[in-house]
């Protein structure tokens, strides 16, 4: 992921840190009492590694034994967490014009990219595969949910989850949180960021990592904010001629998605931030404003692979660059907020 947190600690705050969805979760707290404290971290614990093992997409998992159902032409049940992903999914997806969409992990299996090893070594699919693939182009739409199992009427349906898991996570650690009485937290799932309250007196300060290198910038988060964001750097492979092929792949193609090297979403709802990095990143500069609108983000950054950056007015408004990429138009005005109009 493209973010990093970077805030002031002070003697007050606890750090916990856990591993889970094959990166790292870091939470601060800040003034919760050690009580307090511990059993949110006790449950949030508990929750991510159920989680886990009901939405891993290639390690044995109950998303894995859905996919082979469906690959069987055979219906299956489901987990509670993963009928909600599906039901989540859908009018994302349709809101993205399909360039988000969980039903395309046959496809990133494909291209290697169900692994925890970066960067991948595999060789790449073969046209023909992707040909075929395209054919017979699954879709989230495809799949039902009845009494407690999910069906597909394209058994080329496999679902990864890996655009929405974290955005779902973070709503669920934040609930968690303060149920507990917890006040003020800062989470960080591998890089993309949620924060709970003010900072306390001391805001939650988070860094935009550079897709050319180092930090882009910076930006204060307020109570119920999510960061989210996706980029060509950390998850990728080489193609023959050394050109660098990022992990987000558009399903209108079957190839990698091509032109932005990084996208950055700020919305009060994590788990649409999380869907919309990955379908801007797919757009690309020519779909920005499109993919803006129908998403209702009020507030998205761009960089692409010529170090040229779209922005929406909003979206200035709240960053303190660092370095500042060649501008490609105007930024675009989608309204004052963050969840846009």
């Amino acid at each position: 992921m493209l973010l990093a947190a970077g805030c002031t600690r002070g003697p007050e705050s606890r750090f916990e840190t856990l591993h889970v969805f094959g990166t790292t979760t870091e939470i601060e707290l800040r003034g919760a009492e050690p009580a307090q404290a511990q059993a949110a971290l006790a449950e949030i614990s508990a929750q991510l590694n159920q989680r886990h093992h009901e939405w891993h997409a290639w390690e044995p998992s109950d998303l894995t034994r859905i996919n082979a159902a469906f690959a069987a032409g055979e219906s299956a049940p489901a987990p509670a967490s993963v009928i909600d992903l599906v039901e989540r999914a859908k009018p994302l997806s349709e809101a993205s014009d399909g360039l988000f969409d969980p039903a395309i992990g046959g496809l990133i299996d494909h291209w290697g990219f169900h692994t925890s090893t970066f960067p991948v070594q595999t060789p790449q699919p073969r046209a023909e595969e992707l040909a075929a693939w395209r054919r017979h182009r699954p879709r989230i739409g495809d799949v039902g949910v009845a009494d407690g199992r999910l069906s597909s009427r394209n058994p080329n349906v496999q679902l990864d989850f890996g655009a929405l898991a974290e955005g779902v996570a973070a709503e669920l650690m934040l609930a968690t949180l303060r149920r507990h009485g917890v006040t003020q937290a800062l989470v960080s799932l591998g890089g993309d960021v949620v924060a709970l309250g003010d900072g306390g007196g001391r805001p939650w300060q988070v860094g935009i990592r550079d897709p050319f290198g180092g930090v882009l910038g910076g930006v204060a988060l307020g109570d119920g904010e999510a960061l989210f964001s996706t980029g060509n750097y950390n998850k990728f492979r080489a193609s023959a001629s050394g050109a660098r092929y990022p992990h987000i792949l558009d399903p209108r193609t079957g190839y990698p998605a091509r032109g932005a090297a990084a996208v950055v979403v700020l919305h009060p709802d994590p788990a649409r931030a999380d869907a919309a990095a990955t379908a801007l990143f797919v757009a690309g500069p020519s779909g920005f404003e499109h993919i803006a609108r129908r998403m209702g983000l009020g507030c998205a950054l761009m960089v692409t692979d010529e170090n040229e950056m779209l922005v929406t007015v909003a979206m200035k408004a709240r960053l303190e660059l660092l370095r500042d990429p060649v501008p490609l138009g105007e930024p675009l005005d989608l309204g004052p907020g963050c969840a846009g109009p």
